[in-house]
């Protein structure tokens, strides 16, 4: 009987759109019951449900509405009686009917299934798969690659487990490593979703399971990845700078000794950083500036050959961030000067948030704003990153900038710079 109500209603095209309606009251109320609108159904999807209910089509249009029960009642008088409405949509949808509840709970379960065999299967990894269950945010992503194909899921959770009970003692590139765990160099880049995976069970591992955060951008990235000795890129992660003496544990580098003695610039990879055990100035102040732009940089130099100065070249790289790290072990105070845009107000804000103790800003407060203004206009999205913005001596120039709406760029504050770096040495 099922078999023949279902080759009639599915005969006209004008009782799906009517199912369909049926299907979604029935997931709402999670019974038969309430009434779906057909005052929007034309003349002719109508002709046929009339036809059913014993009506013309004018009298079911002025009614507007059907019920699911009376739709089940009429049902009975037909040849299809003891087919009721539950089975007759369940059959036209060719799946189970459940109410929204039910799919909530049901697929809760489902859920708890998998996690509960993740957990079985890979030991190991149980802080995270316990870290998954609470279902924060950061893990709504995760959820969703699961129900994709938990098969597929699982296969990447394998290499997670090898790849987290095989880290590496000594400093291993990225590329290495994913060629040891898994037989394929590229299967952890950070652009798939093994890659960005094992940068989650990182991020929870490393902050203990609690207020985790998982960094999105390369510089956060980075850092994560080299607390668990892996690099990225130790070659073409470089930073510029000049006039710093550093030391592994034999004592004093005898390449930076000599570029410091000769105010020679060095483009310092991160291979050769991560050797060192400090890094330190010339001068007795333990004073060391940083600029963003090479050619602000350079021209720096050009006047004051002398001076410890460190170049970004824009946003800070690893190698950036390692060196500062050291400088700032060390003791020393850290002056900092961005261009005073979105993107280099944004990096200062992180800088101070990193070392608040030993940054100081450096000509990016607002009379510096005004002197560098450009004409150049800023887009409103790029303003919004002003938002984020935390640091007391950088909300001011932030509001400025977005009232004004235009760039300030730090080559035209050079002099300004020279010259205070001048009485600055000569008062040393």
């Amino acid at each position: 009987m099922i078999k023949e109500a279902l080759a009639y209603f599915s005969d006209d095209t004008s009782y799906h759109r009517l199912f369909s309606l049926f299907k979604k009251k029935y997931e709402s109320l999670g019974r038969i019951g309430g009434t779906v609108k057909v005052d929007h159904f034309t003349v002719e999807e109508l002709v046929a449900i009339a036809r059913f209910f014993g009506l013309t089509v004018t009298e079911l249009r002025q009614k507007g509405k059907i019920s699911l029960e009376g739709f089940d009642k009429q049902l009975q008088s037909t040849k299809f009686v003891g087919v009721n409405l539950k089975t007759l949509l369940e059959a036209y949808f060719n799946e189970p009917l459940y109410s929204k509840m039910e799919k909530k709970q049901l697929k809760a379960s489902q859920q708890k299934q998998w996690l509960d065999k993740m957990e079985s299967d890979y030991p190991a990894l149980a802080f995270w798969i316990n870290y998954i269950r609470r279902k924060t945010p950061d893990t709504y992503w995760i959820y969703r690659m699961m129900e994709e194909s938990f098969d597929q899921f699982l296969k990447k959770v394998r290499h997670l487990e090898q790849a987290y009970n095989h880290l590496p003692i000594q400093f291993e590139r990225l590329p290495l490593f994913s060629q040891r765990i898994t037989r394929d160099p590229h299967a952890f880049d950070l652009n798939t979703n093994t890659g960005r995976l094992w940068v989650h069970l990182l991020a929870v591992n490393y902050y203990n399971s609690k207020s985790v955060i998982v960094p999105t951008d390369s510089e956060g990235i980075n850092d994560l990845l080299l607390a668990y000795r892996i690099l990225r890129d130790d070659i073409t992660n470089y930073v510029t700078c000049v006039n710093l003496v550093a030391e592994t544990e034999k004592g004093i580098h005898s390449m930076w000794e000599s570029a410091a003695e000769t105010h020679s610039v060095m483009n310092t990879p991160l291979r050769e950083l991560i050797p060192l055990e400090r890094i330190y100035p010339l001068n007795k102040h333990k004073s060391v500036w940083i600029v963003e732009n090479s050619g602000v940089y350079s021209s720096i130099l050009d006047k004051l050959p002398e001076v410890p100065l460190i170049c970004t070249h824009g946003q800070f790289k690893l190698a950036s961030l390692l060196l500062i790290d050291l400088l700032v072990k060390d003791g020393c105070t850290l002056y900092y000067a961005g261009d005073l845009d979105p993107e280099g107000i944004g990096m200062a804000d992180r800088l101070l948030r990193r070392h608040p103790e030993h940054v100081q800003l450096w000509h990016m407060d607002v009379s510096s704003y005004h002197k560098c203004e450009s004409q150049i206009e800023v887009s409103a999205g790029r303003l919004n990153k002003l938002d984020a913005v935390e640091a007391p001596g950088l909300v001011g120039v932030a509001q400025e900038l977005k009232k004004r709406k235009r760039a300030g760029y730090q080559e035209a504050l050079v002099d300004e710079m020279v010259l205070e770096l001048e009485r600055k040495i000569k008062s040393s």
